[in-house]
């Protein structure tokens, strides 16, 4: 596994603090490389505006260039930086770093749960095996911050291991039938896990 790039520095978390940014940078991680056309069509942007939301993108080291893609010189492709990015709002103590975690989380949890209203809407277009597989659940649980630190590892833990599975797959397929007839499917996977007082 690679380790994680973990951010600290505001000015760099602050990339991340724009829903436009935001969904391009999960489009490239999502599905790969690609030119700001492609991505500006994916999301409905202007070219103009997609590209500046790139390049800021690229200064704060979430995405970079794809040269090597380019059949000439004006068609230009991102890419995500590989590995795996994180950080903690304790990292960000001034008034500064807390508003822009609020701003950059505010806009992760909206996009969680506009995913899934988007999924609930479209539903029934997918198989009866997609949507048995499919699930939602909360739970209520009485645990020590200590024994909530050990759930959330062990289900990070499980996560990664389901990552690196389909990445072995994608991996070993020949670049000719990669997604193509295999039965994999993206899938969104998030989960929420934090103290209340009811």
């Amino acid at each position: 596994m690679t380790d994680m790039r973990r951010i600290t520095d505001p000015a760099v978390l602050k990339g991340l603090a724009q829903p436009i940014r935001q969904k391009l940078y999960r489009l490239l991680v999502q599905s790969g490389p690609a030119t700001g056309a492609t991505l500006a069509r994916r999301l409905g942007t202007d070219p103009g505006q997609t590209s500046y939301h790139l390049r800021e993108l690229a200064k704060a080291g979430f995405v970079e260039d794809a040269p090597e893609l380019a059949r000439d010189r004006r068609e230009r492709w991102w890419r995500a930086v590989p590995g795996p990015t994180g950080w903690s709002s304790a990292d960000f103590p001034t008034p500064e770093g807390q508003a822009i975690t609020s701003a950059v989380k505010a806009q992760l949890v909206l996009d969680e749960f506009e995913r899934v209203r988007r999924y609930e809407q479209t539903r029934d277009t997918w198989s009866e095996q997609w949507q048995a597989a499919a699930m939602s659940s909360d739970s209520f649980l009485r645990l020590t911050a200590a024994e909530l630190a050990e759930l959330t590892g062990e289900l990070h833990e499980l996560v990664v291991r389901w990552k690196d599975r389909g990445r072995a797959a994608a991996a070993s397929a020949d670049a000719t039938t990669a997604g193509a007839g295999d039965g994999r499917e993206h899938v969104f996977l998030f989960f929420h896990a934090f103290p209340e007082r009811p």
